[in-house]
């Protein structure tokens, strides 16, 4: 997990005990590598934090391996069109 998402995830604390409304959870990632086995500590952090709140779920991950510089996601058509329809059936 990189340290951006532990510190939004550790920001989120005070919402532990608010009646939060969020309910559906979902995760894009990119890594230069482009094993999945790149994105399993993010999604275990990400799916640890959901855990705790008893209403909301990780509904769905679009990960991007090989996407390791500025504007190479665009290089990732499979990617970028995984996203697209994630988001789309939002």
């Amino acid at each position: 997990m990189c340290g951006q998402m532990k510190t939004l995830l550790d920001r989120l604390n005070p919402l532990y005990s608010a009646d939060y409304l969020f309910r559906d959870i979902y995760m894009i990632a990119t890594a230069a590598e482009n094993e999945e086995s790149a994105f399993e500590k993010a999604y275990n952090g990400l799916q640890g934090w959901v855990d705790c709140f008893e209403k909301a779920s990780l509904k769905g991950m679009v990960s991007g391996g090989g996407i390791d510089a500025a504007n190479t996601a665009e290089d990732h058509v499979d990617i970028m069109k995984k996203a697209y329809e994630l988001g789309k059936n939002l």
